[in-house]
């Protein structure tokens, strides 16, 4: 499914026929080329998805931030920087989270701040091939899309709101069945666990 499908997706759900390109001079195209891209990159930044999810170590930059030891350039194809950490944490990285900070440094442009030394960062990418989204995710950014195109395209409201919960609804399984790829453990208080299983 390539982003036309997903555009004659949102279409359908408003009864609007179909599309063979973004560059057609129908009012349907224009609205989907303006919206696309944008509601993508929102969704994708909503929740931290399993196919956007990507780790790299991060370029060290020679300027240093205010209150911080190391300055870290922001990854080109970041949407939402999420953690943080050193080569020794990359296992648990979520349980032990590191302070940052993204700010703007001056000629160095977008910037992380961090006290950790040669720095990886796991963030969501702008993720831009469709054949990697998951199933959830292209049914919410299909309703989203026809949620946003509604009113212009059909002047319907009661289409702009089914479609505005449908999109709600395919986050939310999206959601469930992304927190399924993920392993996690219980993790106790030491002293809880202690008491518990001693």
């Amino acid at each position: 499914m390539n982003r036309i499908d997903i555009c004659n997706m949102a279409l359908s759900f408003l009864n609007s026929g179909r599309i063979n390109s973004l560059d057609d001079a129908s009012t349907a195209a224009k609205l989907c080329k303006i919206n696309y891209d944008h509601l993508r990159q929102r969704l994708l930044r909503m929740y931290p998805w399993g196919f956007a999810e990507k780790m790299a170590k991060l370029a060290q930059l020679e300027t240093q931030g205010v209150g911080y030891a190391y300055a870290y350039a922001y990854p080109g194809d970041c949407l939402l920087l999420r953690f943080v950490f050193s080569e020794d944490h990359a296992a648990d990285y979520e349980e032990e989270r590191q302070d940052f900070r993204v700010c703007h440094l001056g000629e160095a442009g977008q910037a992380i701040l961090t006290d950790v030394a040669m720095a990886y960062a796991a963030y969501t990418a702008d993720i831009r091939p469709t054949g990697t989204f998951s199933a959830e995710f292209i049914d919410a950014l299909a309703h989203i899309l026809a949620s946003v195109i509604a009113m212009p395209l059909t002047g319907n409201t009661e289409l702009q709101n089914i479609n505005l919960q449908l999109a709600q609804q395919a986050v939310d399984l999206a959601r469930y069945q992304d927190i399924s790829e993920r392993e996690r453990r219980t993790r106790y208080p030491h002293k809880y666990s202690d008491a518990r299983f001693v």
